[in-house]
């Protein structure tokens, strides 16, 4: 559900005949993502691609990236004064230590990494703002995993501020928070809203972690600010069983629906958990196919993708029946609907059975199991969740030459309403030249979306570049805020394969757009983007020397 983050591919395919020759080149590459490091003064050569444990599934082991990266520190392909590639390798053999669970050596090569870069690497902001960050979100999450809460909270938090603009690091940031909390005993709520405003899709996962979390009240006040993205029609059942995007967004939908309603249920709305469950099952019938008169079926019938989904998720639903029996005072009914149900361990069903055995009569209630018997392993679980994350933090390190010339991007919207009226859909869409790049365009709801395509090889940069521009736009329409209503950002890559297997798959730029709509205050809504404080925080980096702020 990194759906969250979206992220697309234009893939341009090449294939590739005859056996590949091994070497030592090899481990590079298997480490970090990269190529060797050639002669290239820092190592950083050829263009990042997606380090092999990035892709390793929960509880397979490791050792054999981490022997990659073992061998390509040790190599005298990677030369002494390359020191911002020593500095990236052992922040990947970082990474896949705490994949694989070792919390104790990813610290150790967090040092390490840190200490290649050198004193002088901690003053520069482009490595402030890319490793810096990077090794502070992983800090954090290595701390986290050994059940330090409140380091892994400061770091986290220091690595939000250094980046405030930045889509991934706050929701990023958010979500190790969200993990370190019940570690260090603060009880304080986890305030979403610096994710949501940079993307709205955040809410959706947050609603779902404050959810497992048994926070039933977070998850009312999160869940206005969700949009569910119900298919118009239903998706292949092997979409939804492999995890394509059309059944990824269907699961999201029903599973933000039910904690929905269990919420409601919990906090003695049951009413609108019943209205919950009704639209569900609306849903869920909908992707009932319609029968064709007299059609006679060739073969054995695919899986009904409704049937699936009543069967997978029938205990969730009587989760949410059984509570608003209990709500409702009808404990027999609560009791009955939970007898030969496989409840899940999570916070709901501890919930539920503490309700039911405190409210139900004595006799009733000695029917119910203890709660204590679906608590599931807190440490474990949040192991599990920090081990998937890592891969996330690994940002891609920026210096000055990374940054794309922004003015070459953008046209110069303000120079050309100097002096006369603006109007949006003239001057600044219709009667400027747009180079490559960004691109803005009016939408027919009142939005605006703002786009921008770029070969730089760090995805957050191109994404900030659009945060940029829109606040560019904002100013230009003379509105003081704006609010981002949507947002996609994809990856382009090139991918090489042999024999109709992928062998590489190597990124060629990234893209990322906006819809937004102005406000008339930064009042307007708790997501309004100031447009001035983007472009305070923003502009001295991308406008470069020779330019001035609009």
């Amino acid at each position: 559900m990194a759906g969250i983050f979206k992220v697309g591919a234009f893939v341009l395919g090449l294939s590739m005949g005859g056996a590949a020759l091994a070497s030592d080149k090899q481990d590079f590459a298997a480490c970090d993502g990269r190529a060797h490091p050639g002669k290239q003064s820092d190592g950083m050569r050829g263009e990042p691609s997606r380090p092999s444990y990035t892709l390793a599934l929960p509880g397979r082991s490791l050792s054999g990236n981490i022997s990659a990266c073992d061998r390509a520190l040790a190599s005298p392909r990677l030369l002494p004064g390359q020191t911002l590639r020593r500095a990236h390798l052992l922040r990947a053999r970082a990474a896949a230590h705490l994949q694989s669970g070792d919390a104790a050596k990813a610290l150790a090569d967090l040092d390490l990494a840190e200490a290649a870069a050198g004193a002088g690497a901690r003053g520069d902001r482009f490595h402030k703002r890319s490793m810096g960050v990077s090794l502070d979100l992983l800090r954090a999450m290595a701390h986290a995993y050994e059940g330090d809460g409140a380091r892994s909270a400061a770091l986290a938090r220091a690595a939000m501020a250094e980046r405030p603009y930045s889509s991934q690091v706050q929701q990023l940031g958010t979500e190790i928070l969200h993990v370190s909390g019940p570690q260090n005993g603060a009880g304080a709520r986890v305030d979403w809203t610096p994710a949501m405003r940079l993307d709205p899709a955040a809410a959706a996962l947050a609603l779902l972690l404050e959810g497992q979390a048994g926070n039933f009240k977070e998850v009312l006040a999160l869940r206005p600010s969700v949009t569910l993205d119900w298919p118009e029609k239903a998706p292949p059942a092997f979409m939804l069983l492999g995890g394509g995007s059309e059944g990824m967004k269907l699961m999201q939908a029903l599973l933000v629906s039910y904690q929905t309603a269990y919420a409601h249920a919990a906090t003695g709305g049951t009413a609108q958990a019943k209205a919950e469950l009704d639209e569900i099952r609306s849903r869920i019938r909908a992707l009932q196919p319609a029968e064709t008169p007299g059609k006679v079926a060739a073969g054995p019938a695919a899986p009904n993708l409704a049937v699936l989904l009543e069967q997978g998720l029938s205990a969730k639903t009587k989760q949410v029946e059984a509570r608003i029996a209990v709500a409702e005072g009808r404990y027999g009914d609560a009791i009955a609907t939970l007898v030969g149900a496989s409840l899940p361990k999570d916070a709901a069903t501890v919930e539920l059975l503490q309700a039911l055995k405190s409210q139900a009569p004595a006799k009733d209630a000695a029917l119910v199991p203890e709660a204590s018997g679906f608590v599931g392993d807190g440490l474990a679980e949040r192991r599990q969740v920090l081990a998937r994350l890592s891969g996330r933090a690994l940002i891609t390190p920026e210096t000055p030459r990374a940054v794309v010339d922004y003015e070459k991007s953008r046209p110069n919207i303000l120079g050309a309403v100097v002096g006369g009226a603006f109007s949006l859909g003239t001057s600044l869409l219709g009667g400027i030249d747009r180079l490559d790049g960004f691109r803005s365009t009016a939408n027919a709801d009142g939005t605006t979306k703002v786009a921008f395509v770029g070969n730089t090889p760090s995805a957050l940069l191109v994404q900030e570049m659009t945060l940029l521009r829109a606040a560019e736009v904002t100013r230009a329409a003379g509105k003081p805020a704006f609010v981002i209503v949507e947002r996609n950002d994809y990856a382009r890559s090139m991918r090489t394969t042999q024999g109709g297997v992928e062998i590489s798959n190597v990124p060629t730029g990234f893209k990322s757009e906006m819809n937004i709509r102005f406000l008339d205050a930064v009042g307007q809504s708790p997501r309004a983007l100031d447009a001035l404080a983007v472009i305070d925080s923003l502009g001295p980096l991308y406008y470069g020397e020779k330019s001035s702020k609009p």
